[in-house]
């Protein structure tokens, strides 16, 4: 193989990535004031963001928070509370420890009967990261549940007032 051939093969692949960084490049617009450039570059929605139901913001009653709390080193994990109070309209916040992937879920199959029930929520895997649960449902008992670990017992209640 000649020189000029081999050199246009290592050539096309570097023009190429070139050019796609170029495409996604960012705004040669400065960050606002009191933020950090590289931090306001990424992407709005990435896993890292907390996933929400509805915002708190848009709650009507109070933010109840409950702990997603890893053990046995994230094979399993506690609600803590493991039961909650709440009034329809307050908003239920789900907030990970970091030791393993959390969800919520209010299984149909645990809640026989029961309407309205939320869907289950994205996995949050951050500490910190928390998600949200507009209580939209009647009064009534609602079992919810972690799914990857419901089976170790990572169960709890939710008691709802009107």
């Amino acid at each position: 193989m000649s020189i000029f051939k081999r050199s246009f093969f290592v050539q096309v692949p570097v023009f190429g990535m070139l050019a796609f960084a170029a495409a996604c490049g960012g705004s040669d617009a400065p960050a606002p004031e009191g933020t950090d450039a590289a931090a306001s570059a990424a992407p709005a929605a990435e896993a890292t963001t907390p996933a929400a139901e509805p915002a708190a913001s848009a709650a009507q009653g109070n933010v109840v928070e409950v702990k997603m709390v890893s053990t046995n080193n994230g094979a399993s994990g506690v609600f803590e509370p493991a039961e909650i109070n709440v009034k329809k309209g307050d908003v239920v916040r789900f907030v990970s420890d970091g030791g393993s992937a959390h969800n919520v879920s209010f299984p149909a199959a645990e809640n026989a009967g029961a309407s309205n029930l939320p869907g289950a929520s994205p996995y949050v895997t951050g500490a910190g990261q928390s998600v949200d649960v507009q209580v939209t449902m009647g009064a009534g008992s609602y079992n919810f549940q972690c799914d990857p670990h419901s089976m170790m017992g990572m169960k709890g209640k939710l008691n709802v007032t009107e």
